[in-house]
C-alpha cells in the first residue's frame, strides 16, 4: 500500500465512524419529531458527503475512472434529493405516500450507481458486461425466490406499483453488491476500494430490506434501527472515494490479472428460483404477472449471458490467432528491416544443410558487415543510421530472388543463405559479388547522399561422404564471419574473402602477435574507456555509466568479444581492469568537480578471477581516495561465475570492497548456475538482468511473468534491479511498469567518449525522448 493510502484511510474512517456513532446515539437519545429532524438532517448529510467524496474522486481520475466516479456522484445525488422531498414531506406532517415523488431519487440511486460501477471496473474485453449480466440474474432470481417465499403472501390486497417498488429497493441493492463481488474475485484489483464499495452496498441493502418489510407492515419510522445501514452506506461510499489520490506519474505495479469469470455463481440462484417456480406449478398455484415477468427477465438474461459469452470466446479466438501470429513475427523478423533475423536464418540453414546432406549439393553462407555505418551513426546518429539499414535491406531483397534467405543477424550485420542446387550457375562468389556492387551508388538519407561499403566473407559446405547436417550451421555462420573479419583486417574494406582452413589456422598465428599488440595497448594507455548511459526509467535522467573497453589496431576497432579472451588467455584481465578503474574513477572525479556534487555513478566489469586477488580492495580504496569519491559512487560488476570460482576468497573480497564503500553488481543475472543460493549471504547491492531475459518482454508473457517474480525477488532482498538490452519502445514501457529501477541500451544511449557525454552529465536533464517519458501504462 502506498503511502498516500496510509495516510487518507486512517483520517477519512475515523471521521466516518465518528460521526456514524455519533448519529446513532442522537437519534437513541431522542424520540418524536426530534428524532425524526435528527435521522432526516443526519443521513442528508452523509449523502451529501458521499457526493463530495465522489466528486472529489472523479477531479482526480481520468478517462473511464472519472466518469465512473461522476456516476456514483449522481447516484449519491439522487438519493440526496429523494431525501428532501421525504424530509420535507415528514416536516409538513404530511403521511408520506408510498410510493411517492421520493422514490423517484431513491431509485435512481441504483441505476446511476450500477452505471458508476461498471465504469470503475477493470475493463478487459467483454467481462464487464458479464458482470453485470451475472448480477442481474442474480437480483431476478433472488427476486423471484423472495416473492414466492414472502411478499406474495404479504402482496395480497396491496397495489401492484406499491409491491413492485417494495421489491425493487432490496432488488438493486442485490444487483450493486453482486456486481462489486465479482468484480474483487474476478479481478482481485484494488481490494480495499471495491471492499469498501460491497460493505456500503450490503448495508444499503439491510436497509432497504428492513424498510420494505417495516413499510408493509406499517411499522416504519425515520431514526429507527432500519436507517443505519443507509448511513453506514454512504459514508463507506464517501470513504472509497477518498481512496482516490491522484494520477499517477511514477511506474505502475504490474496491472492485475484478469482470473476467470466465477463459475456457477450467477447460476445457483436462477437454479433455485427456477426449482421454486415448478414447485408452485406442480401444486397447481397460478403464476402471477410479477412472477411471469421475473421469469421472462430471468430467461433474457440467459440468452443475453449467453451470447456475451460467444462473443468474447469469438473475440478471444481471434486475439489468440492474430497474437499468434505476431509472435511468429517477433521471434524470426528482424523488427527495423522486417528481414529474417538469426534464429530463421539459422533454422532455414540447418534444414538447407540437411536437403544437401541427402542429395550431395553445395549449401554457402554470405556474410556482410558495413564499412563506414559507424561514421554515420556518429555524424548523423541513430535515427539516420536505422534509415540507413533499412535502405541497405531493400538493395541487397532487390538483388536476391524472392525464395532466397536475407536476413539481418543484428547491428550492420546482414547474410544471405545460397543454396546452389536450386540456382544453377549461380556460386555464393557470384552472389557476394553482385551484392557488393548494390554499394556502387550512394543512399539518399533526407536529402544526404550517404556512401558505404561492406566487407563480404563466404563460406561453403561441398558435397561429399562427410557432408555434416543441420547441427552444422552455427560452424558454417561463424566461418563466413572469420572470413569478413579478415577483410576488415585488411583495412580497405569492400572486398569479397572466401573462408579456407588456412584462414582458422594463419588466425591461430596471428594470435600471439595480437596478444603482444594489445599489450602494448594497455602499457601506452591506448585502450580507452567509453562510457553508456544508466537510466532510470520513469525520470529519464542519467543515473549512472557503465565504463567499457575500446580497443583500435591498426587503423580497425577491435570487438571486445575478441581482445577480451585474448587478454585473459594472456594473463592481462587485471591490467585491464586496472586501466579501465583508473580512467573511470579520473572522469567520475572530473564530473564530480564540475556538477558540485557526488551523487553519480560509475560501473566497472571486473574478471571473475580477479575477486581471488586479496589486494583488490586496497588498490580500489586508493583510487577512491585519490579521487575523492563518495561511498557507493564506484560499482564493480562481476559475473554469477565469480560466485563459483573460489567462493569463500571471492565473499571475503567482496565484503572487503563493500566496506570500502564500493557496491557491486551482480552482471548477467540468471545466466550462471547456484546464484540464488548465495544471493542473500554476499554483499551485492544490484542486480543486473541479462538481455536475454528482456529481449522479448513486450511480446512474451513466459519472460514478462518471471520479471515479475524477479523483481518481487530483489524489492524483498532490498537490491536494486538494472535491466540491460533494452532496445524498443515496449520493452522500456514494460520494465518502468514493473518497477526497474534502471535501464540501458541502445534505445537509451549508445557507449560514447567522455566528451560526448560531458555536455549531457552536466545538462543534468531527462535523456530520454519525451515521447517515451509519456508512455506510463
Amino acid at each position: 500500500m502506498s503511502t498516500p493510502l496510509r495516510a487518507v484511510v486512517p483520517g477519512t474512517g475515523i471521521a466516518a465512524v465518528t460521526a456514524f456513532l455519533f448519529l446513532v446515539g442522537l437519534t437513541t437519545a431522542l424520540d418524536g419529531q426530534a428524532q425524526q429532524w435528527a435521522a432526516n438532517l443526519g443521513v442528508l448529510s452523509f449523502a451529501a458527503a458521499a457526493v463530495a467524496g465522489c466528486a472529489r474522486a472523479a477531479r482526480r481520475s481520468r478517462g473511464r475512472s472519472r466518469r465512473g466516479w461522476c456516476a456514483l456522484a449522481v447516484a449519491a445525488g439522487s438519493w440526496a434529493a429523494g431525501q428532501i422531498v421525504w424530509t420535507v414531506l415528514e416536516s409538513l406532517g404530511v403521511t408520506t405516500p408510498f410510493p411517492s415523488v421520493a422514490d423517484v431519487g431513491f431509485l435512481a440511486f441504483p441505476v446511476a450507481a450500477l452505471v458508476g460501477f461498471g465504469l470503475l471496473s477493470p475493463r478487459s474485453g467483454m467481462a464487464t458486461p458479464r458482470r453485470l449480466l451475472d448480477a442481474l440474474m442474480v437480483g431476478c432470481a433472488l427476486g423471484l425466490l423472495a416473492w414466492f417465499a414472502v411478499i406474495d403472501p404479504m402482496a395480497a390486497g396491496r397495489p401492484v406499483a406499491e409491491v413492485v417498488v417494495a421489491l425493487a429497493y432490496p432488488l438493486a441493492d442485490v444487483v450493486l453488491l453482486t456486481v462489486t463481488v465479482l468484480t474483487l474475485a474476478q479481478t482481485r484489483e484494488k481490494p480495499l476500494l471495491w471492499g469498501l464499495l460491497g460493505l456500503s452496498m450490503v448495508a444499503m441493502t439491510v436497509s432497504d430490506v428492513a424498510f420494505s418489510y417495516e413499510t408493509a407492515a406499517g411499522t416504519y419510522l425515520s431514526g429507527s434501527p432500519a436507517d443505519w445501514g443507509w448511513w453506514a452506506a454512504f459514508l463507506l461510499l464517501g470513504t472509497a472515494g477518498s481512496l482516490v489520490t491522484g494520477v499517477r506519474r511514477g511506474p505502475r505495479p504490474p496491472a492485475a490479472a484478469t482470473v476467470a469469470p466465477a463459475g456457477l455463481l450467477p447460476y445457483l440462484p436462477l437454479a433455485a428460483a427456477v426449482l421454486v417456480a415448478a414447485v408452485q406449478s406442480a401444486t397447481g398455484t397460478a403464476l402471477d404477472p410479477i412472477a411471469i415477468g421475473l421469469i421472462v427477465a430471468l430467461v433474457g438474461l440467459v440468452l443475453a449471458r449467453q451470447y456475451v459469452t460467444v462473443r468474447d470466446n469469438e473475440t478471444l479466438a481471434r486475439t489468440v490467432q492474430q497474437r499468434e501470429v505476431q509472435l511468429h513475427e517477433l521471434a524470426f523478423r528482424d523488427g527495423l528491416t522486417g528481414l529474417a533475423n538469426r534464429a530463421l536464418f539459422l533454422d532455414r540453414l540447418g534444414h538447407a544443410l540437411d536437403l544437401s546432406a541427402r542429395h550431395r549439393t553445395p549449401v554457402s553462407v554470405v556474410f556482410l558487415d558495413l564499412d563506414g555505418f559507424k561514421a554515420v551513426n556518429d555524424s548523423l546518429g541513430h535515427a539516420m543510421g536505422d534509415a540507413l539499414l533499412v535502405l541497405v535491406a531493400a538493395r541487397l531483397r532487390a538483388t536476391l530472388r524472392a525464395a532466397d534467405t536475407l536476413a539481418r543477424l543484428g547491428g550492420d550485420e546482414f547474410a544471405v543463405l545460397v543454396e546452389q542446387g536450386t540456382r544453377p550457375g549461380h556460386e555464393a562468389t557470384v552472389v557476394a559479388r553482385a551484392l557488393l556492387d548494390t554499394f556502387a551508388e550512394p543512399f539518399h538519407l533526407q536529402g544526404r547522399r550517404v556512401t558505404v561499403s561492406a566487407s563480404i566473407g563466404v563460406a561453403s559446405v561441398e558435397p561429399g561422404p562427410d557432408q555434416p547436417g543441420a547441427d552444422h550451421a552455427a560452424t558454417l555462420l561463424h566461418r563466413a564471419d572469420v572470413a569478413m573479419y579478415a577483410v576488415k583486417a585488411l583495412g580497405s574494406g569492400g572486398g569479397i574473402l572466401v573462408h579456407s582452413p588456412s584462414l582458422d589456422a594463419e588466425r591461430r598465428r596471428d594470435e600471439p602477435a595480437l596478444q603482444r599488440a594489445f599489450a602494448e595497448a594497455l602499457e601506452r594507455d591506448l585502450v580507452r574507456a567509453v562510457y553508456q548511459p544508466v537510466v532510470d526509467p520513469v525520470s529519464g535522467r542519467i543515473g549512472a555509466f557503465e565504463a567499457l573497453a575500446r580497443w583500435t589496431h591498426d587503423g580497425v576497432e577491435v570487438p571486445p568479444t575478441t581482445f577480451v579472451p585474448i587478454s585473459a588467455r594472456a594473463g592481462l584481465s587485471g591490467h585491464l581492469t586496472a586501466s579501465m578503474l583508473a580512467q573511470s574513477c579520473a572522469q567520475l572525479g572530473e564530473w564530480n568537480r564540475a556538477l558540485g556534487h557526488r551523487q553519480l555513478r560509475i560501473a566497472v566489469n571486473v574478471n571473475p578471477t580477479e575477486l581471488t586477488d586479496d589486494g583488490l580492495p586496497g588498490r580500489i580504496a586508493e583510487l577512491v581516495a585519490r579521487y575523492r569519491l563518495a561511498a557507493g559512487q564506484l560499482t564493480l560488476e562481476i559475473t554469477e561465475s565469480a560466485m563459483t570460482n573460489r567462493p569463500e576468497t571471492a565473499v571475503d573480497v567482496m565484503n572487503a570492497l563493500h566496506a570500502a564503500g564500493v557496491r557491486l553488481a551482480l552482471d548477467d543475472f540468471g545466466t550462471g548456475y547456484s546464484t540464488l543460493a548465495r544471493l542473500s549471504s554476499t554483499p551485492v547491492d544490484t542486480v543486473k538482468i541479462d538481455r536475454f531475459f528482456v529481449a522479448d518482454i513486450d511480446h512474451d508473457v513466459q519472460k514478462k511473468r518471471f520479471l515479475v517474480g524477479l523483481f518481487g525477488l530483489t524489492r524483498h532482498l532490498g537490491l536494486r534491479t538494472v535491466a540491460e538490452g533494452v532496445e524498443r519502445a515496449g520493452q522500456l514501457h514494460v520494465l518502468r511498469r514493473l518497477g526497474c529501477d534502471l535501464v540501458q541500451g541502445h534505445l537509451i544511449g549508445r557507449p560514447a567518449p567522455p566528451g560526448d557525454l560531458t555536455p549531457l552529465v552536466l545538462a543534468e536533464q531527462p535523456v530520454l525522448d519525451p515521447a517515451l517519458l509519456g508512455r506510463v501504462g
